[in-house]
């Protein structure tokens, strides 16, 4: 059985295309969890209302609403609350890219063993159109070539190695990192798993935060002279950022399509 967790906080306008896409699924088995941070606007009423409305089973669906210490720290509560073999991440304002998604892993595992089952992603970005994540022999990140939102991984490995809550932004990129390096077995599907806003989020927005957290899990940080390298990411990263802020909309279209046509998989959109 496949757990899907959604984490979110204060997310009403934006949950509820992600719980629909999650109801949508015609796989009768998998269950559904919202680890929510204690949302002072509608959200809950939100998700409570769409559970009606798909008829979906009181007995697969859990909810828990709490202060928590981040997005991590939700993630793995998350994790402990779940009964499925296998664990997937969709938070708000992402969503499922059909209905077949969850079902379609479950063929998948039915043929095929492995730790880590992943397919593509149809990336959002400013100007409307996508950019599909491809495999790890394609792609250019081989340690984390997806996002957690395409990917399925074994409960008992979250459970064994938990986010790591002093990463505020690559926890996840820390634990695929572990997978990797203790020989764990990926296995990957060429079907789209789900549809990710890339224009905004703490994986879009700090560049910096992520080239030191990066060096840190890779052990770059350690290496003689790594304070050149600070300079130079405060210098070149540190900078995107400042001028994604003030930048007009038509640059942001040409940044993302540049992105678009460095893809292989942009054929296929």
């Amino acid at each position: 059985m496949i757990s899907v967790i959604t984490i979110c906080k204060n997310a009403e306008n934006i949950i509820g295309e992600t719980v629909s896409s999650i109801f949508q699924q015609k796989d009768e088995t998998f269950e559904f969890l919202l680890i929510d941070g204690d949302s002072t606007d509608s959200t809950i009423n939100t998700v409570k209302s769409l559970i009606e409305k798909y008829k979906f089973p009181a007995n697969r669906v859990i909810i828990i609403s709490e202060k928590d210490k981040g997005v991590y720290d939700a993630m793995n509560k998350g994790i402990n609350n779940a009964h499925g073999d296998f664990i997937l991440f969709m938070n708000g304002g992402d969503k499922f890219y059909n209905e077949n998604v969850i079902s379609n892993f479950e063929k998948i595992i039915e043929k095929t063993s492995a730790d880590a089952y992943y397919g593509n992603t149809l990336m959002e970005f400013y100007e409307g159109k996508g950019i599909l994540h491809d495999n790890e022999e394609i792609n250019r990140n081989p340690i984390m070539p997806f996002i957690h939102q395409s990917v399925i991984v074994k409960k008992s490995l979250l459970e064994y190695h938990p986010f790591n809550l002093k990463y505020k932004i690559l926890a996840d990129y820390d634990f695929f990192y572990w997978m990797r390096m203790t020989g764990c077995k990926f296995h990957y599907e060429p079907f789209i798993v789900s549809i990710y806003d890339a224009k905004e989020g703490l994986s879009e927005n700090n560049p910096l935060i992520i080239a030191f957290e990066r060096d840190e899990i890779l052990g770059i940080d350690k290496r003689k002279h790594y304070w050149i390298r600070k300079i130079v990411l405060h210098c070149t990263v540190g900078l995107i950022q400042p001028i994604k802020n003030i930048a007009p909309r038509f640059l942001l279209n040409f940044y993302f399509r540049k992105k678009k046509s460095e893809s292989s998989s942009s054929k296929n959109i």
